[in-house]
């Protein structure tokens, strides 16, 4: 599998069998990149509801008309039903002014199901709902590891509800023994198995 990265408000990953995960970057940027290389995306995974990964959804799931995928926990919120929880005062202004228009969750995936190979792997504590998605030796943590100095490292603290629950997700997921990870901020990280 080849994953390529479109990178903005957070990194976009899309591999060569059709799944885009997140959606910080714009319709056109993610287009052109599946373009150059004749993916037909078929999926989104969404791995946690920020505004930063969810900013385009709406648009990416009419556009391309793939199935949009989150975890049942939090997926009223990205569908609008439910509003989220702030964690600090910099979070609620980047709210208030990145509004971002509900898409309807396809697939509500729990802990451990599958859906093209990919795990979905609960990692709560930055969000409630955070989920890692797990192929082939390769996560993509979204916010649940972000790349510090190319090492893992944990969500910042401002932008996280649960600090003490999200170190424990970062040990789970890295417990999986990854080759690579693709988080949602800073530059893959790869590790020696």
């Amino acid at each position: 599998m080849e994953v390529y990265i479109i990178r903005s408000m957070s990194n976009s990953y899309l591999t060569s069998d059709g799944v885009l995960i997140d959606v910080g970057a714009r319709v056109t940027d993610i287009t052109k990149v599946a373009r150059e290389h004749g993916i037909d995306i078929k999926y989104l995974f969404i791995t946690h509801y920020h505004v930063g990964h969810t900013r385009y959804a709406h648009e990416i799931a009419k556009a391309f008309n793939c199935k949009v995928v989150a975890s049942i926990l939090k997926s009223s919120i990205i569908e609008g039903k439910e509003k989220p929880k702030a964690t600090g005062l910099l979070q609620s202004i980047i709210s208030i002014f990145m509004r971002i228009k509900p898409v309807s969750v396809d697939i509500k995936v729990n802990d451990g199901d599958a859906i093209e190979g990919y795990k979905a792997i609960y990692a709560p504590g930055h969000t409630p709902g955070s989920t890692a998605y797990f192929k082939d030796g390769i996560i993509f943590s979204g916010d649940a590891i972000v790349e510090h100095g190319g090492k893992p490292a944990p969500p910042p603290r401002e932008f996280t509800l649960n600090m003490e629950e999200a170190m424990r997700s970062m040990d789970k997921l890295l417990s999986l023994r990854p080759r690579i990870i693709y988080p949602g901020h800073g530059k893959p990280i790869s590790l020696s198995t």
